[in-house]
């Protein structure tokens, strides 16, 4: 007897999935099989390992879940797909109510992994060699590459992807993800951190409908009065700077020393860049940062406020990170990591709209597990008025 036998379908992920039409990708067993699974992921408090599902999803055993991930005969684009289309339909929705832009966010992470000893048989497949900047030194693990659509504080996930250096670029990949999105309702944004801010984004960003704001190299060159012919680099710009060149802002509550460069960049025309200190660090070495503007529209106030927009990502990694596994998940083959990754979407999404409207992941995370505590008191107590012996309540919960 399956878990969700004794979770109702009004309380558990059966509507969700319904929703979104998962019916028409999965045979029932299958989607059975999947809701059990996210089920055991909520109530658990789970950290990646399978046989923690196999304890709470089913009578199956931990080999009945491995084989569901590495080669059950169901394709997890399907599904994902499907969830993209809500999300988007969420997203254009509230852009359309509020009139307020949408923002697309993409970022990547590490999923740190104990690297194998050369006589290891069974590796865990795309793992390489990835420099952490959290960390400050080469990691071992997946770096995963994902991105949010954000609109009037509504954040949902879009894509989740390992990235795979000999299959396609980290540039290349965010170029088609950008490209992927329908036009914006109104205004839109593709917000990135400096590595990503390149001619190809910018270029993918203007073709698909979006602007681009983002964090830029302090290395990059501009050419501003005095430098017209060779340039100069950003932080050398800045040592030709007094404090009264600057403009004191106050973002999120912190305050900064800003000046507005509108101008050319070396392999691009016309756009604005901001360079900031925080207030008590000017000229500081290393407190220097630097943002960029294609639309030269915005004050440079809304480019750095609209920028911390793009900080939405990383509550996104922390929480799949503490409660869903991403750091901890034990699936080897690269067909199961997918499949994994995109089971920890569909659950994360969930848990967001299960939050009675706030959108927050961890007041919808901490409903849906009261929820699955309510559905199993409810499931003993009813067993037991229909006369249920103790030893099937017992077998049923897998307490026996």
């Amino acid at each position: 007897m399956f878990q969700n036998t004794i979770i109702s379908d009004e309380l558990s992920i059966h509507k969700f999935f319904k929703q979104l039409n998962f019916d028409l990708y999965l045979t029932k067993p299958q989607l059975k099989h999947l809701e059990s699974i996210v089920n055991a992921m909520l109530s658990k408090g789970y950290k990646g390992k399978m046989s923690d599902i196999a304890e709470l999803a089913s009578q199956r055993h931990r080999t009945s879940i491995t084989r569901f991930l590495a080669s059950s005969s169901w394709n997890e684009d399907f599904l994902i797909k499907a969830l993209k289309k809500l999300v988007v339909e969420l997203i254009w929705s509230k852009s359309k109510e509020t009139n307020k832009p949408i923002y697309f966010i993409i970022d990547d992470t590490i999923s740190e992994k104990t690297k194998p000893s050369s006589k290891a048989k069974n590796i865990i497949e795309k793992c390489s060699f990835h420099n952490s900047h959290l960390k400050g030194k080469t990691v071992y693990g997946h770096q995963i590459l994902v991105s949010l659509l954000s609109c009037d504080g509504l954040v949902l996930p879009y894509s989740i992807d390992i990235y795979d250096k000999d299959f396609m670029s980290k540039i290349e990949l965010t170029q088609k993800l950008v490209e992927s999105l329908p036009k914006p309702e109104n205004k839109g944004y593709v917000l990135c951190d400096s590595w990503y801010s390149c001619k190809a984004i910018f270029n993918s960003s203007e073709k698909a409908g979006y602007s681009y704001i983002g964090a830029i190299k302090t290395n990059r060159v501009i050419y501003p009065k005095g430098h017209e012919r060779l340039g100069v680099k950003l932080h050398k710009f800045a040592t030709t700077l007094d404090i009264d060149d600057f403009d004191l802002v106050t973002v999120k509550d912190q305050e900064y020393y800003i000046y507005s460069y509108i101008g050319d960049l070396k392999d691009r025309k016309n756009v604005t860049i901001i360079l900031s200190y925080p207030k008590d660090s000017f000229h500081k070495d290393g407190s220097l940062k630097t943002f960029i503007a294609l639309d030269n529209s915005l004050v440079p106030l809304d480019i750095l406020t609209q920028y911390t927009d793009r900080w939405a990502i990383e509550p996104f990694f922390r929480d799949c990170k503490t409660y869903l596994g991403l750091d901890g998940y034990q699936v080897r083959s690269e067909k199961s990591i997918n499949r994994y990754l995109a089971i920890m979407t569909i659950n994360y999404t969930y848990c967001k709209l299960y939050s009675n409207e706030s959108y927050h992941f961890n007041t919808g995370y901490k409903s849906a597990k009261k929820a699955l505590i309510k559905s199993k008191i409810t499931y003993i107590y009813e067993a037991a008025a229909t006369g249920k012996s103790l030893e099937e309540i017992f077998k049923t919960l897998k307490i026996a």
